[in-house]
């Protein structure tokens, strides 16, 4: 299982500095985003880095259900009661998520192309204002970043699991904890109106990615507990 973790692991540590780069490329692209008709002029290009994008935030939110998943199976042994509750909050993360990325790839552009009619465009733009991700007020970018904080709960439980096991499990499960307490503050954030405390899901997510590393280095040499 140890194996198992590590694997996992060295995925979401690809999957999400890929991620980090499509993202960046694409915000770069994108220009201001200030305004909604900004946000909707930009997915309104639908360019091949827009789909990669999404498509491959998608991927991640499985490889981290999968390595949530592992890391549960591991930690049962030391702390059944604290790994199970971790454990329910996952797949809560993972539907949100889900239906945040694929939402932006299957039902945004079906939306731009409706807003082009104008027998339809005031329709459209009430349901893009709702789904658009790359607007910061959308219903679905909040539902994007509550995805974040509630995976911070396992991330927290399983992070502090982890510190106690000594090593560079310690190190990792140090990282992870703070990415959970990032991301809860982050949705706090978007709740309140802190432009400071709504960063909280960015840095948590360069948190995730630097626990990769030593997570993965130490699940690769260690047993099973």
């Amino acid at each position: 299982m140890a194996k198992l973790v590590a694997f996992l692991c060295l995925v979401c540590l690809l999957l999400t500095a890929l991620w980090g780069n499509q993202l960046v490329a694409d915000m770069t692209s994108a220009g201001p985003l200030e305004t909604f008709e900004q946000a909707v002029a930009h997915a309104s290009r639908l360019h091949s880095l827009f789909y990669a994008t999404y498509l491959n935030a998608a991927l991640l939110t499985l490889a981290a259900v999968a390595l949530f998943a592992a890391l549960y199976a591991w930690l049962k042994p030391i702390a059944p009661d604290w790994a199970i509750i971790g454990l329910i909050f996952v797949p809560i993360y993972g539907v949100l998520n889900l239906v945040a990325y694929l939402s932006q790839v299957a039902l945004v552009p079906a939306l731009v192309t409706l807003r082009a009619d104008p027998q339809y465009a005031a329709t459209a733009d009430v349901l893009l204002r709702l789904t658009l991700q790359v607007w910061p007020a959308s219903a679905m970018a909040f539902f994007n970043g509550l995805a974040y904080a509630i995976l911070g709960i396992p991330s927290i439980l399983f992070g502090f699991l982890l510190w106690r096991q000594g090593g560079a499990l310690r190190w990792g499960g140090l990282l992870l904890a703070f990415n959970g307490v990032a991301c809860i503050l982050g949705v706090i954030g978007f709740l309140t109106g802190s432009a400071l405390l709504a960063q909280g899901v960015m840095i948590g997510g360069i948190l995730f990615l630097a626990a990769m590393f030593p997570l993965a280095w130490g699940f690769w040499r260690t047993d099973n507990p």
